[in-house]
């Protein structure tokens, strides 16, 4: 078994600016801010691959701006239906800067 790697997805600085997607190869995050939480998640809905980034958020909830499929922040399960969801990526802030890690 490996251990995770540690991957560096954008400083704090960039997120005063907005969100941020990163590519991350095989997967693409949504870095977000949202009542001073960090959130990081997968930056495409499962239905028909439409990018998040532009999606608002409603009572910690946020909504595909494409056809309007809804994923909670803390978990990225859809409250409308359990059984889909978005992955929650595990984060932390290091050095001014956000960070998540790979298996």
């Amino acid at each position: 078994m490996t251990s995770p790697k540690r991957v560096r997805l954008c400083s704090l600085a960039d997120l005063s600016r907005g969100r941020q997607t990163i590519d991350l190869g095989e997967d693409a995050v949504l870095v977000l801010v949202d009542r001073g939480t960090i959130h990081v998640l997968d930056a495409h809905c499962p239905h028909q691959y439409a990018p998040l980034h532009s999606g608002p958020i409603e009572a910690g909830v946020l909504v595909c701006p494409h056809h309007g499929w809804r994923f909670r922040l803390s978990d990225g399960v859809s409250p409308d239906t359990p059984c889909i969801r978005i992955r929650k990526w595990p984060s932390f802030i290091e050095d001014g800067a956000v960070w998540t890690e790979i298996a």
